[in-house]
């Protein structure tokens, strides 16, 4: 079953899309690269260009029958066990945007990525949760990043799209 997943305008502006540098315009837009509080390159378009062109896709299936993707050697942003990753992407600045999905409603991944993080010495910051998604920057000794949940309603049962934004030390 495939899930509309287009991220909310808000998430692009304050999560992934700052994280995920577009570079270059489309018709009358252009795009501007800064760097932010995490050191990772932004974008300060993301939000009218889309999910699908800020390095994350569009939609993506359920675990149940998502098509699994290689997960680069050396990612260090630990993820759920249980996750199908289903799209990487490599990026100037030696950034990888990771999206994936795994069974679990979004309050339980949520707890699994707080904890993991932790547990792998990454620290949390700026993040915000709502009712179906959430997301936080993170910042270690090796890596730096942000990611971002978001609650697929459409899986049966319970499922959670996640895209992480990755720069290696």
């Amino acid at each position: 079953m495939i899930r509309r997943t287009a991220l909310p305008a808000a998430l692009l502006v304050a999560g992934l899309g700052f994280l995920t540098g577009c570079s270059g315009s489309s018709g009358a837009a252009s795009s501007s690269s800064t760097a932010g509080d995490t050191g990772v390159a932004s974008d300060t378009d993301a939000a009218s260009k889309g999910a699908e062109s800020s390095g994350t896709p569009k939609t993506v299936d359920c675990p149940g029958t998502a098509k699994a993707v290689k997960l680069p050697a050396g990612f260090l942003a630990p993820l759920p066990a249980g996750t199908v990753v289903v799209a990487v992407e490599s990026r100037s600045g030696g950034r990888t945007v990771v999206t994936g999905v795994v069974p679990g409603a979004e309050h339980d991944v949520l707890k699994q990525m707080q904890d993991a993080y932790l547990s792998a010495g990454l620290t949390l910051t700026d993040g915000e949760t709502e009712t179906d998604d959430a997301e936080s920057n993170f910042t270690g000794s090796a890596a730096t990043g942000r990611w971002g949940i978001r609650a697929l309603d459409d899986c049966s049962p319970a499922a959670t799209r996640i895209d992480v934004v990755v720069k290696n030390s």
